[in-house]
């Protein structure tokens, strides 16, 4: 039996199949990223505010980012905060 005695949908499966370790791989580091990130959170809340100032944030940017879903990384939220004040 070839490759093209196969029905599609048999190839498209296999294919998915194939491919669901990579996947379950990537969502594991993205999951330990988040987590990694969060920790480094705690660590901006020892920074006094004119510290956090100086990067663009505000302890209550600090607070939206630790409220995420854990599977968000935390650091994205920051990122956009601290980007839309820098451009306000």
């Amino acid at each position: 039996m070839s490759a093209l005695d196969r029905p599609a949908s048999a190839l498209a499966a296999e294919r998915r199949a194939a491919a669901a370790p990579a996947l379950i791989a990537a969502t594991l580091r993205g999951l330990a990223r988040a987590v990694v990130n969060r920790r480094q959170i705690g660590r901006l809340r020892d920074l006094t505010d004119r510290g956090l100032a100086d990067i663009g944030l505000m302890r209550l940017d600090l607070d939206f980012a630790r409220r995420a879903p854990l599977q968000v990384d935390p650091t994205r939220r920051l990122a956009s905060v601290a980007r839309e004040r820098a451009h306000s």
